[in-house]
């Protein structure tokens, strides 16, 4: 982020130190808020300074050096913090020994009123520097930051949540490209027959992977092919991972058939995925393939003949990628868009642009300057729709001359007809809107450069890894700078939850995330060190590339890339056969293997506060980097992330000193024992301990010290607890103690005692219970008079309920006012009437309840009911009717029940209704008539039923089934048969 933006929250955080610390900062108390001041009134000269650093070598280092002088004023700060913790924290075991401790404190802190006086007087100086160079003071309500009005747009946005951008149908100029690809595709001439291959190829942002979703989802496409599989390949990609991904998609195994695909090799996989394609009409595409290496590795799961009638079609930038797929395939390189398309695009995504209200100053054409700034995108969508989502920010007619101007100076640098300087001119205009940001959404921005490409981020993840820094103050306000971002067009939305419409997972598109890696390099804001590394087998010997985005030392966040192979040799022959290098995007620095481990473990504490480590395999065994890495050397790290890796004992014992973690994830980590250091974590926030336990050791691991430490975690908000059955002793959880958790998953009756959750508070949001002995003990505590958990509680999930729960204990239920979602797996006897639910009650789920009744003719009356599964043995009845005027708000059901022979959909039932999905409702006689007249679903899934129930559906040879009448109308059908288990995809 900009040297404001690190100034701004340096400031920030010496008024919360000030606050926070206080006991610890007693003595320097007046020389923080001196620097604080001295820094506010520096931040008033940076955003003149920030404007103009790309002017003059001198003010770029200055910039860089402020930034510097500001994150180490919190750094020292910190450091001192700690040092005192620690030893606060080993106690006083004599006079002797307490009195040499507050020596060591007077020293300590001597020394942190030196450094801070340091700091302000090279802060003055640079102050002045500013001046006399003519940088101009800009007063706090100045310049583009505006946070208090930001704040209020982002909560109108909340209120309306409406996502444009979840189906993309603002497109310009693709019909003409749709028409010609479908006609390769679905065409059955010889010609057409030359070869299975399509390549889409052309530069970055052209929109080929658009092209390619329009194509995938085109009606006469799905009429056409039987199975369907989606990929995205990328830069690095994991060859088992993806050629299975692809099977399972076109296959749509059972659970025991995904188990059995799993133990296969991968020349059986491979092979698997070929024999498909040459059975069945199958279209795969593969988006984003980078090398011809990567298709060379891929080539055998494809048959290429002409007698398959399956197709592939390859998206790539490469255009020597696309040729060398298949020299007879099909290349299509869509144009760039004309101007009048461009300007039409722009008007889409800058939704304010309409005739009516472009031009309403006489003096001034804004149409014409819009088709300006819209020619200057050089036809490329992903610019247009950037520079849209910029000016649907920027209304006035000051900032569209502002941002005329800017658009100018940065595109007229590369208005080149080559493809690369292209591309630069296209990172400029994305850079625009970065520079638009408010500081705090910068710092978002470049925070989400931590993952991988391609990667799908847990929006839930992401708001409280942002809280931890202190870049958000709460789960809330992050949500509503994602969206913000989204709205900008600079974070593409992933999946959005079915039941209250918010954004699940986001990614990021490449050229985002490339200006998105280039700022976090260039503002010193994040390190990636790569380690990832395809095997291929060559003459040469294997190397291991590290590719490192920020090369200064202060770095203050770090994600580590692991290989996809574990290791087969120790590290020391790692090092002496493999040459290690670290690649720098500027000057390609080659770097020794030691120069990495200098820079994962520092001489002296290092100052990192993010350490995210991604690695893409289920394995065993301890990757070389992680039996290098110290982490008692972070000791301000805030947020670590160990999902998914195999650890030793040294690395989780080493967490205990890491007082300042406020994050901290083992989810799919495989512990050898667990990490009782953790009861030092008295600032952790979110705390996720679903590990496993590695296979192949038989001893069972020990949780003798989980108690202890969860009740001493005062600050915690989110504690996710083991999946699996652990022994964590006979002590007591002092959950009491637990004064702000919001969140409780996986609370285990065997192991704690379910009338200690009464201790818990009003705050408690979201609570998952498994092997309950009672649910009458159960709503007991939830319910409790004199402290009851269940006034805020939003969902709940009661698994696997040892006795039958009775109607009265479920009447129980309608004082939970604020609950949405319910999940309830065990036998009931009944279901209270109507009126006796939830007010509330949004999604609901029963498994294994029993129901000898129709339970339709009750939940179709529940007037807020939008998601409805009925699981296995849920119903045990043959006959289910769903009546006119019922299930009113109803938009997604899934019904899975081996008894039901007859479903009878009255005309007007369920209005609103977008997914029905019924899964192995093996004695269900057909497809129920009055699905035909539901005319607002689009999504259909049958899974798991008899062949004849699934010909009834199909159409074969242009002949249709004798129900398809029933389901003509909806756009995507998916038929998968509980014999084969091979997908098969219809529509209109």
């Amino acid at each position: 982020m900009a040297a404001e933006a690190v100034v701004s929250f340096a400031v920030e955080r010496l008024g919360d130190l000030l606050i926070e610390e206080a006991s610890f900062l007693h003595g320097v108390t007046d020389k923080v808020a001196q620097i604080q001041v001295e820094l506010r009134r520096m931040k008033c000269f940076l955003k003149d300074a920030d404007a103009r650093k790309g002017e003059d070598e001198t003010i770029r280092n200055w910039v860089a050096e402020i930034r510097e002088n500001a994150f180490d004023a919190e750094d020292t700060i910190d450091t001192f913090v700690v040092k005192v913790a620690l030893r606060r924290r080993r106690g006083f075991q004599n006079i002797l020994k307490r009195y040499a401790c507050i020596f060591s404190e007077s020293i300590a802190l001597h020394k942190v009123g030196t450094k801070i006086d340091e700091i302000k007087t090279r802060i003055s100086s640079l102050t002045t520097s500013l001046q006399t160079y003519n940088i101009k003071s800009i007063g706090e309500g100045e310049g583009s930051s505006g946070i208090n009005a930001r704040n209020e747009s982002t909560r109108q946005r909340l209120l309306r949540r409406t996502y444009s951008h979840v189906v993309d149908e603002d497109t310009v100029g693709v019909e003409g490209n749709v028409k010609i690809l479908v006609e390769q595709l679905v065409m059955e001439s010889s010609e057409n027959r030359c070869s299975s291959i399509v390549s889409i190829w052309g530069m970055g942002g052209l929109g080929k992977t658009t092209l390619a979703k329009k194509i995938y989802h085109h009606g006469a496409v799905r009429r056409h092919f039987e199975c369907f599989a989606w990929s995205s390949v990328s830069q690095k990609f994991n060859f088992r991972a993806l050629v299975q991904e692809i099977l399972i998609k076109l296959m749509a195994p059972s659970p025991e058939q995904r188990k059995e695909i799993e133990k296969m090799s991968d020349d059986e996989v491979v092979k698997r995925v070929y024999q498909i394609q040459g059975e069945k009409k199958c279209l795969v595409i593969l988006d984003d393939v980078w090398s011809t290496e990567a298709w060379d590795t891929l080539r055998p799961a494809f048959p290429l003949h002409k007698a398959s009638s399956s197709k592939t079609i390859i998206t790539t930038r490469n255009k020597a990628v696309a040729l060398h797929a298949d020299p007879r395939a099909f290349l299509y390189e869509p144009k760039c868009l004309t101007d009048d398309e461009s300007w039409e695009l722009l008007q889409k995504k800058a939704y304010f642009l309409t005739n009516e209200n472009i031009g309403t100053d006489p003096t001034i054409n804004m149409e014409e300057m819009g088709r300006e700034m819209a020619r200057y995108c050089g036809g490329l969508p992903l610019a247009v729709v950037a520079l849209g989502g910029l000016l649907a920010k920027n209304r006035t007619l000051h900032d569209w001359e502002r941002i005329h101007r800017n658009i100018k100076s940065y595109l007229m640098r590369s208005r080149k007809d080559s493809y690369k300087q292209q591309d630069s001119g296209v990172s400029d205009v994305l850079a625009l809107s970065y520079h638009d940001l408010s500081y705090h959404l910068k710092s978002c921005f470049l925070y989400l450069g931590h993952f991988p490409e391609d990667y799908r981020i847990r929006t839930k993840t992401l708001f409280r890894m942002w809280v931890a820094e202190g870049i958000v103050s709460n789960e809330e306000v992050g949500e509503g700078y994602l969206i913000e971002l989204i709205e900008r067009c600079m974070v593409q939305i992933g999946r959005i939850s079915d039941y209250d419409g918010r954004v699940k997972t986001c990614q990021m598109h490449d050229l985002m995330r490339d200006l998105c890696l280039s700022k976090a390099k260039e503002e010193n804001f994040l390190e990636i060190i790569d380690a990832t590394f395809q095997q291929v087998e060559t003459s040469s010997s294997s190397t291991v590339t590290l590719l490192t985005h920020c090369t200064v030392d202060k770095v203050r966040r770090r994600a580590i890339y692991l290989d996809q192979s574990p290791p087969t040799k120790s590290t020391s022959t790692v090092a002496e056969e493999a040459r290690v290098r670290a690649v720098s995007n500027n000057n390609n620095k080659i770097e020794d293997a030691d120069d990495i481990y200098v820079k994962l473990n520092p001489e002296n504490d290092t100052p990192l506060r993010s350490l995210l480590i991604f690695y893409p395999l289920e394995g065993e065994a301890i990757h070389w980097m992680l039996r290098k890495l110290e982490l008692k050397k972070f000791t301000l790290l805030r947020v670590l992330s160990l999902e998914g890796l195999a650890l030793g004992e040294n690395l989780p014992r080493a967490i205990g000193n890491l007082v300042h973690l406020k994050f901290l994830s083992f989810k799919y980590a495989k512990l050898l024992c667990f990490p009782s250091s953790i009861r030092n974590l008295g600032c952790i926030q979110t705390l996720d301990l679903r590990f496993f336990h590695p296979r192949g050791h038989d001893q069972q691991i020990t949780c003798l010290g989980m108690n202890e430490a969860i009740g001493r975690m005062k600050w915690l908000r989110h504690l996710y607890l083991p999946y699996s059955d652990f022994n964590v002793g006979k002590s007591k959880v002092q959950w009491e103690k637990l004064s702000n958790l919001e969140t409780l998953k996986h609370f285990n009756e065997e192991q704690w005692d379910i009338k200690d959750l009464a201790h818990l508070t009003s705050k408690l949001q979201k609570l998952t219970i498994k092997k309950v002995k009672s649910f009458k003990e159960l709503m007991e505590v939830i319910l409790k008079p004199s402290h009851p958990i269940s006034s805020n509680l939003r969902s709940l999930f009661v698994n696997e309920v040892g006795t039958k729960m009775e109607e009265t204990d479920l009447k129980q239920l309608s004082k939970c006012q604020h609950l949405l979602k319910l999940f309830l797996s065990g036998e009931i006897s009944n279901l209270p009437e109507p009126n006796l639910f939830p007010p509330n009650l949004v999604s609901l789920t029963f498994v294994s309840s029993k129901l000898q009744q129709d339970p339709t003719p009750i939940l179709e009356r529940l007037p807020n009911l939008t998601i409805l599964f009925l699981c296995e043995h849920s119903y045990i009845g043959e006959e289910m009717v769903f009546s006119p005027n019922g299930f009113l708000r109803l938009k997604v059901l899934s019904l899975e029940s081996h008894s039901v022979k007859r479903l009878k959909v009255d005309i007007g039932a369920m209005p609103n209704l977008n997914e029905l999905n019924i899964y192995s409702c093996k004695s269900l006689e057909m497809v129920p008539e009055g699905v035909r007249y539901i005319t607002t679903l689009q999504k259909l899934q049958i899974c798991d039923m008899s062949k004849d129930f699934i010909q009834r559906l199909q159409v074969i040879d242009g002949k249709e089934g004798e129900d398809f009448y029933k389901v003509r109308h909806v756009p995507s059908i998916t038929l998968i048969d509980a014999d084969d288990f091979v997908t098969r995809s219809i529509g209109p």
